[in-house]
């Protein structure tokens, strides 16, 4: 896997477990370079950590997955499709916010032509005869206005320039893969284990009173289970994620959408609408306030 060229940033947000430190200003104090990126640094951070463990990953509006057509008269003609991901906002697998702002497209026979056999037999299920594909997103960084800097090394021939900038992007991804057994085990975090299904064990106040509430308050009993489960839920790898260095970028992305694509071969795929299947629904969803109390007016 070739290294990403937002690494430190991925590098940076993976490491939850890391307090933060901020610049503590003196008048006098001679501040350079470092103190400047700290201060950045740490106000970035703080939010990705907030949007990270109190809101989790996933999408809260829009970025919804298309093809143009999406029909065709029959299914045997290859033709032009266009895959499509509409505007919207989400969570990604780091914390960080996605904004789409526009709609993103792809010629999806130009995609396949330039895919290795080797790539594109990881999402084929010979038993179903279907191509497997998933559409991902995640937070990158642009890096833009370069600007004239000192030079790093004497007799430079050419004049050191830098980027000036550092702008909120997005990376839309299309990948081959087998879609995964269903897991319906609660996972509020994209970089942790999912919370156990079964209860710790709890000593007899604890389960005394999960007993009581069971009886008087069964919605609150529910709520104390799930948070008694919290409470062992970072004990084996403690707050860092499970991401490993080499993946950084996996662990970023943002499952949108699987896409099943009808062939025998994955050397003579036929394009057409009528053999390709989308569904939006397998993707991680987040709930806002207003949502939840929308979805309990009643």
């Amino acid at each position: 896997m070739s290294k990403p060229d937002d690494l430190p940033t991925l590098k940076q947000d993976n490491q939850v477990e890391e307090p933060l430190r901020r610049v503590l200003y003196e008048a006098g104090m001679m501040l350079g370079l470092e103190a400047t990126r700290d201060e950045q640094a740490y106000h970035r951070r703080r939010l990705t950590r907030h949007q990270y463990w109190l809101h989790g990953y996933g999408t809260l509006a829009g970025l919804l997955v298309g093809m143009d057509p999406s029909s065709h008269a029959n299914d045997t003609e290859d033709i032009l499709v266009r895959l499509h991901v509409n505007p919207g906002i989400a969570i990604d697998g780091l914390g960080r916010e996605i904004l789409v702002h526009e709609t993103y497209c792809i010629n999806l026979s130009q995609w396949l032509e330039v895919q290795s056999e080797a790539n594109l037999l990881e999402g084929f299920d010979s038993g179903s005869n279907l191509l497997w594909l998933k559409v991902t997103v995640r937070q990158k960084d642009c890096l833009l206005a370069k600007q004239p800097v000192l030079a790093k090394k004497l007799n430079i021939s050419t004049d050191a320039v830098q980027p000036s900038r550092s702008a909120d992007s997005v990376q839309l991804e299309l990948i081959p893969e087998l879609p995964p057994a269903a897991d319906e085990r609660y996972s509020p975090w994209a970089g942790h284990s999912p919370i156990a299904d079964t209860l710790p064990g709890l000593n007899d106040a604890e389960q005394l009173l999960l007993d009581d509430l069971e009886v008087s308050n069964p919605a609150a009993a529910a709520q104390l289970s799930l948070h008694a489960k919290l409470l062992h839920a970072l004990d084996e790898n403690s707050i860092a994620t499970q991401n490993l260095a080499d993946e950084l970028e996996v662990g970023a992305r943002l499952l949108l959408a699987r896409l099943s694509i009808s062939t025998n071969d994955v050397n003579t795929i036929t394009v057409n609408p009528e053999l390709i299947s989308i569904n939006n629904l397998v993707r991680p969803f987040l709930s806002t306030a207003s949502q939840l109390a929308w979805l309990n007016r009643q």
